[in-house]
């Protein structure tokens, strides 16, 4: 299982914004698990997005992984 590592931050507005530090994906949300939810939507649909377009992904989104929060 690999851990994807990620920092999340409060915006001036109240809402949350979670980015990955060693991946591209991101998430956004007004509430901390919910910007996690957000990050989690964003990654599978890369992922299907890859798979109909024809393009490569990162292996770890066919395997389980975890989110670890700085």
């Amino acid at each position: 299982m690999k851990t994807i590592y990620a920092i999340i931050e409060r915006a001036k507005d109240g809402t949350y914004n979670i980015y990955c530090t060693e991946e591209i994906f991101s998430g956004v949300g007004t509430t901390v698990d919910a910007a996690k939810e957000d990050l989690i939507q964003q990654m599978m649909f890369y992922k299907k997005t890859a798979i109909s377009e024809g393009f490569g992904y990162p292996a770890f989104l066919d395997d389980e992984f975890s989110i670890c929060l700085a």
